[in-house]
């Protein structure tokens, strides 16, 4: 699999270094923004494979998707069950910009977990969206070479 990693859910990124060190509480794969504040935001680290049609493989962006409290801490209670993966996905809508596709940021998506020590899989719901069709329909070889070359 061949992938483009996003550090934090971008309203995480855009804050200064000194920000981030007092308002965000994040781990590898899980945070929250403002986590002692009644605006608090939770975010899960996950995958949103492209499949390749040369190719048994994908194309992924490691990407953040914002879920709610409630969502959050059920993730959290699953997170090392091996159970996990047998709950159903939960809503989310998409943390990053995943260039270079446009207004992705906010895009309606659901948050599947997966087996223990794999991140969980993010599938597109916004059916009008380049992204949404693109991991439906997959993308070529050609195309994986274009998203990969967007990485500076």
């Amino acid at each position: 699999m061949l992938d483009i990693r996003a550090q934090f859910p971008d309203p995480v990124f855009v804050l200064s270094d000194e920000e981030r060190a007092s308002r965000a509480d994040f781990g590898d794969d899980a945070g929250v923004l403002d986590p002692d504040s009644s605006n608090a935001r939770f975010f899960v680290r996950g995958l949103v494979e492209l499949p390749i049609r040369e190719l048994d493989d994908f194309f992924a962006y490691g990407a953040w998707a914002e879920v709610d409290e409630d969502s959050f801490g059920r993730i959290g209670d699953l997170w090392w069950d091996e159970s996990g993966s047998d709950e159903p996905p939960f809503p989310a809508v998409l943390a990053n910009e995943l260039e270079p596709y446009v207004a992705t940021t906010g895009l309606a998506c659901e948050l599947q977990l997966r087996e223990v020590n794999r991140v969980p899989s993010i599938t597109m719901r916004s059916e009008d969206h380049p992204l949404s069709s693109d991991q439906s329909s997959g993308i070529t070889l050609q195309r994986v070479h274009e998203l990969a070359a967007t990485v500076s």
